[in-house]
């Protein structure tokens, strides 16, 4: 009979167990580079320091972006917006935000040559529907396994931001104004009236309201601070302080204060006041009466004091009047218009005129 050949089986045939090692090999790098691209990636830890932004865990957020202050950082810088809901408020925008990793260069101040390093943006929508970036740098500090990537935050500044009216007069300090940050109380001014500094994450949307008695914010004033300042830069969070209607009311009812001082006097010239009535003939004394209308005041703002432009009047007398010649006796009635000057000390609580007649 012919002898027949027998196969021999595939795993014993040499080099069998090197394709499968091989294959297992290849099959476990892709898997490897899978989970670095899609788990353990540069994008997963900047999600994390989102999300701890939107919730207003400031621990954590500042435990994931290493947040730091630079040396000359004022003594009294305000952290309100580094915890709870103002840090909540100032990361709402964030929540559809898009986290892409890009191939942009990394700024010079955040460079690591140590280390590989991953530019990642926050992409989202301004509370004007604007779009907006903010660039994150995110460090690669090792592995995990061997294999799997492990991505760290560079150290992030915190933003530092200085709240700056356009208007506010000398003194203001002295009242210790306090404004609103995402509805936060914090001081509206530093140390001797020098602008007032807020820590902030990146991004940070930052709303500011003020109320005084006579001076306020009049509408909430936002600013966004998306760009990523370098340590001890900080940005102007500029608005505009105004007068109160408290401030017209107060005005007006000093003015009248101060010329009760006239209509007091019952005589034909009220000393240091600027109205008065000349005639040659008798006046009964007991019988002169001044009176004043409500008076006009016109005052602006320039610069960082305001100013009394002019004050407008009418005195009103009403006396006996004796005819030097016929004797006779009448009612005098005499109106005067009259203007004067003055100077207006105000401050966002205290307001006080000083009268340039007298």
């Amino acid at each position: 009979m012919p002898r027949t050949s027998r196969q021999r089986p595939v795993v014993t045939r040499p080099g069998f167990w090197g394709i499968v090692i091989g294959a297992l090999v290849l099959v476990a790098a892709a898997v490897i580079m899978l989970l670095n691209s899609l788990v353990y990636n540069a994008e997963v830890v900047v999600e994390e320091y989102v999300d701890a932004l939107r919730a207003g865990d400031g621990s954590t957020a500042m435990a994931l972006s290493q947040g730091y202050l630079a040396e000359n950082t004022p003594e009294t810088i305000s952290t309100v917006l580094l915890d709870g809901e103002a840090l909540a408020a100032s990361a709402a925008m964030l929540e559809d935000a898009e986290i892409v990793a890009t191939d942009a260069e990394v700024p010079e101040s955040f460079r690591n040559t140590e280390v590989a390093q991953q530019v990642v943006e926050i992409r989202y929508q301004d509370a004007h529907d604007e779009p907006q970036t903010t660039s994150i740098v995110v460090d690669k500090v090792g592995t995990s396994w061997l294999f799997f990537n492990v991505w760290q935050l560079h150290p992030l500044p915190l933003q530092q931001v200085e709240l700056t009216p356009l208007q506010m007069p000398e003194h203001a300090k002295a009242d210790e104004p306090v404004a609103h940050v995402n509805d936060e109380p914090t001081p509206l001014l530093g140390l001797n009236g020098s602008p007032a500094t807020l820590a902030a994450f990146a991004p940070s949307s930052i709303e500011l309201e003020y109320h005084g008695t006579y001076l306020e914010v009049a509408e909430p004033t936002e600013l966004l601070a998306h760009d990523v300042l370098a340590a001890g830069a900080h940005r102007d969070f500029e608005f505009e302080v105004q007068p109160t209607q408290a401030v017209d009311d107060a005005i007006t009812q000093e003015v009248q204060e101060q010329l009760q001082r006239c209509t007091q006097q019952q005589v034909l010239k009220p000393t240091g006041c600027p109205f008065g009535y000349e005639t040659t003939n008798r006046i009964v004394p007991e019988s002169v009466n001044w009176s004043i209308d409500i008076p006009e005041v016109q005052y602006s703002w320039e610069e960082s004091e305001p100013t009394i432009d002019r004050i407008m009047a009418t005195a009103v007398l009403n006396a006996q009047e004796i005819d030097i010649g016929s004797g006779q006796q009448s009612e005098v009635r005499y109106e005067e218009p009259f203007e004067m000057t003055a100077q207006l000390e105000l401050t966002p609580e205290n307001l006080r005129v000083r009268p340039d007649w007298q």
